[in-house]
């Protein structure tokens, strides 16, 4: 979880360097970015995902594919009207960052992805002797 904050973290501060519209005061700010990001997801992510989940089953599973992007448009959005020290000023900015970070997750979370469902994935509880 620490770790994904720092990559989440580092793709606000590099986005904010290349998308024009996309505004962070500082670099502190962008660890704030990933954490209010990180909790609305946490809270918020699974209602967002519901509704949208009986439009996903009318276009035959097809939406599936992009609900992932749309929670990240919607919490990005969110993020953005609750931060005073964070600004995204266009829907275009919005969306590639949006589209970037999506991007971003699927990476980090695909090594996790692909050993679970291979099998290779082992939880082993920590010993306390």
């Amino acid at each position: 979880m620490l770790l994904h904050l720092v990559v989440l973290a580092l793709t606000i501060l590099a986005l904010s360097w290349l998308v024009p519209g996309f505004h962070i005061r500082s670099i502190g700010t962008a660890v704030a970015v990933a954490i209010v990001f990180s909790v609305l997801n946490f809270f918020l992510g699974w209602f967002i995902r519901g509704v949208l989940f009986v439009p996903a089953i009318l276009t035959l599973g097809l939406l599936f594919a992009f609900v992932p992007f749309l929670v990240n448009t919607v919490l990005l959005w969110l993020t953005d009207k609750l931060m005073g020290s964070f600004e995204i000023e266009s829907t275009g900015g919005l969306l590639f960052s949006a589209l970037v970070i999506t991007v971003v997750n699927a990476a980090f979370y695909a090594p996790l992805f692909h050993s679970v469902m291979h099998g290779n994935y082992r939880y082993e509880s920590p010993r306390w002797v």
